[in-house]
This record gives C-alpha cells, structure tokens and sequence, in this order.
C-alpha cells in the first residue's frame, strides 16, 4: 500500500515534501523509505535550508523505525509475534533485510548523501554554521551506521555516479573521521560565520538555537569516546572533559513527529498500525514488572502493546538525552583508571532521577535504585541505563560494551545460543560493491568490540 506516489512530484516540490513531511510510508519491507524516487542532494544546487529538514525528519524515521526495531528485537525489548520480526528475534537476518536501512536510508539517495550535499552547499555559499550542524549530523549518523556494521563507506563515499563503489574505511578510520567532524563542529557553534543565513524554522531539533547544537556536538562526542573504553581507557577521561559542555538537564535531542495525518506520525506507531507482527513483552517488561518499575506504565498498554510515550501518533524519537549523557559520565568515573566511585554514584542517581523525569515526570522511584560510592557496580549502571534508553540503538552498543544486561539467547536461535553482534552487510552491497567485505556471521565482533 503506497501512501503517495512521488513520481508525480517535480523535482523542486520534492525538497519542500521532504523538508516538511521527511520519508513517506508504506506496507512494504522498507515502507519508511519506499517511494522516494529522487535524491534532493542531486537536484540543482540545493540550499542548506531546503535540505536540513529532510535531513532531521529522515534521521527520525531511520533511528526509530529499522534501527529501533532490529535493535529492540536483539536486546529483548520486544518480541517477534509474526513474519520477519519471529526470525529477526531469533537472531536470523538476512543481507535482504537490511538492504533498505542501508540503500534508501543511510546511503544511496538516504541521509548521509543528503548531509554531505548539505555540508559542500554551506561550505559553497559560506554559511558556516550549517555546515557545522551539517557536520553533527553526518558524525551522528555515520556512528550509528558503524556501530551496526563496523567497516563502512566513508570517504569515498556520497560521489554518485563518480563512484558507485566507494571502498571500506575501517571502524578505527571512521572513528577519526567522527572526531575530526565534531571537533570542527564545535569550534564553528561557538563563533559568528558571518553569513545572513541562519537556521530557524528549518532546523527541527533545536529551531535555529545553535548553543543547544553545541551541547549536542559535545555530547556526542563524550558518547563515542565512551564506546572506545577498551580500545583505551583514556578514552573514558576524555569523554568527561565533553561532559560539562554536554546536555543541561531536561535537554534532548528528538525529533517530534506531527501525528496528524499518516506521513507525519512517529515510525513505531506506523509500523505497529500497519505491520503488527511485534509484540512488546519479554525480558525489559518481565524485569520491569519485577522491580514495581512506573515507567512501564508508558513503556507498555498493559496487553503485549506499545505504552503511549513511544507509541502514539506524535511520539518523538530520541537521539540522545541529558539522562544517556550522565549514565556515560556514571559508567566513565568507575571504569576509568583512577576510578572515583563517589562520582560515579552520584552521576547514575542524577542519570536515573532525569530518567524518570523525561518519561513519567515523577523522580519518587530514584529513592528505590538509588547507589553510593560503596555499592555502585557497572551492572547497577548499564542494567538502568538498558531500561532508560527503551528502543534506542545505543542498548546494542552498550551490551556488547559490556554484557549488561545478561541476556540469553532465546530458544530456536540462529547463532546457536548466542546473542548478535553485528549485522551482515546489505544483499546490494553485496552485488554491486566488490569493496564490500564478505559476510560471515553475525557473531563478527567490530574494532571497538573487545572480548
């Protein structure tokens, strides 16, 4: 079932759908990507401002539409009830199943082309400030796509027809690359670009306010310099220098969906109207129940449905949160190498009490999970931090960070009792693209995934 058909869309209405309505919907596998016949970052010469809302609206649909649902299904946030989402819960996916997320969302005609046509356009025109979002972004999107596969397509990456087989940079390659991009982000944010062009009504995060952007760029780097911990422990002391200049409480970074009309409604709501074969039991509301936890009063309807604080018509899809940034400034106190278990407590007690605020808007349970210096353990933080960023593709990273929680596999797994590590690389990919590595399991661990 095609919502709309974009075909009979000019090319210069294109942007404006984009731009206001992000990716159309349909009941097919990819139905977040499915129509979308032109890429905006291929029309002649775009501007940031037409393309940097396409950008956000898309990121939206991606990171809670095939990410959250993969992702969900491998931590056991949710359960498969039918068709693809039974396998896809017992570890059995397929180079075909991810071939959307990769094509039409991430790359092809997807938001990474679209972001790096908008950070050359803002570099072009001397709009240094888009650029710099631009460049958030980009390391945003970049970092989830690695994070899922390890080795991808960067900087040979987004040429077009001028090379339709970019090869391979490594994860460790890829990580430079997003440091290099945050790093000039954040010194463009905190200086005048001189151009009379400014994001505004056009910017669907922060609505033009760039010190919010800033805080963002900050956090996300504490958040990836947090992911390479075992590679090198001076990676958590890094991450709490970006800490300060991160989020400020009650901060996020989400992207708000209208609800009105089919289009503009939150992915998981799409999905569970139109496909339905996900049920939301299993081990996060077993625990939940277990721990008299309020928050699965939102999480969950009470009848194997999704609650209303991610599942109705408007729910946002939440990038990152001020709650996320002092669970990373918890975990990097205890693991670093001159541990402080003092702040360690008192960074997880605020991480779970901002927690409870953003979703249920009342901290009274914070008292019942509460932790000091003499009994803050890494599983008190990651098994709250699980709970916390409920359907965000981060709860992968971090089990496989830290095997918190413990999950066990479920019965008629493919992986023969073990849990995913990555995912295989697209079935296109695989025909189109001699660079792309050959898949092997899924079971394949990625650079910064150290046994």
């Amino acid at each position: 079932m095609k919502l709309l058909s974009i075909n009979r869309i000019t090319r210069t209405g294109l942007i404006l759908l984009i731009g206001t309505m992000g990716l159309i919907a349909s009941c097919k596998k990819g139905y977040f990507y499915e129509g979308i016949n032109d890429d905006p970052s291929q029309l002649k010469n775009p501007v940031p401002s037409s393309l940097l809302p396409g950008i956000i609206q898309s990121t939206g649909y991606l990171w809670g539409g095939d990410a959250s649902r993969f992702v969900s299904l491998f931590m056991q946030q949710t359960t498969g009830a039918a068709n693809q989402s039974v396998s896809a819960s017992r570890y059995a996916v397929s180079p075909d199943d991810v071939d959307n997320m990769w094509t039409a969302g991430l790359y092809g005609g997807g938001i990474m082309n679209n972001t790096n046509a908008m950070i050359n356009s803002a570099n072009s025109l001397k709009q240094g400030h888009y650029a710099a979002i631009g460049k958030v972004m980009m390391a945003n999107n970049i970092g989830l796509t690695t994070d899922l596969w390890g080795d991808v397509p960067y900087s040979e990456a987004f040429k077009g027809l001028a090379n339709l087989q970019p090869k391979y940079d490594t994860q460790q390659q890829i990580y430079a690359s997003i440091d290099q991009l945050l790093s000039e982000a954040i010194t463009s944010l905190g200086a005048a670009d001189g151009s009379q062009f400014q994001p505004g009504a056009d910017d669907l995060l922060f609505k033009g306010d760039l010190t919010k952007w800033l805080r963002f760029a900050h956090s996300l780097r504490a958040k990836f310099y947090l992911h390479l911990g075992k590679i090198d422990r001076s990676n958590y002391d890094k991450a709490l220098l970006e800490i300060p200049n991160g989020f400020l409480p009650g901060e996020t970074a989400s992207v708000l969906f209208a609800g009105t009309s089919l289009p503009t409604q939150t992915p998981w709501f799409q999905f569970n109207d139109q496909r339905g074969d996900i049920s939301f039991t299993g081990y996060i509301y077993d625990s939940m129940g277990a721990a008299s936890d309020p928050r699965l009063d939102v999480y969950s309807d009470g009848d194997e449905g999704l609650g209303p604080l991610y599942g109705s018509e408007a729910s946002p899809v939440v990038l990152m949160s001020y709650d996320e940034l002092r669970f990373i400034e918890a975990e990097c106190h205890l693991q670093k190498a001159a541990q402080n278990k003092g702040a360690s407590a008192t960074a997880y007690n605020a991480a779970v009490t901002a927690n409870l605020l953003r979703t249920i808007n009342d901290a009274t349970y914070a008292a019942t999970v509460a932790r000091t210096a003499g009994n803050i353990t890494l599983t008190d933080i990651m098994s709250q931090k699980y709970l916390a960023l409920f359907l965000n593709p981060e709860v992968w990273t971090d089990w496989r960070r830290t095997g918190v929680p413990a999950l066990a596999a479920p019965a008629g797994s493919a992986l023969g009792g073990a849990l995913p590590r990555s995912l295989l690389y697209p079935s296109g990919e695989q025909r189109n693209n001699s660079n792309s590595p050959k898949n092997t399991s899924m079971l394949k661990r990625v650079w910064w995934d150290v046994p």
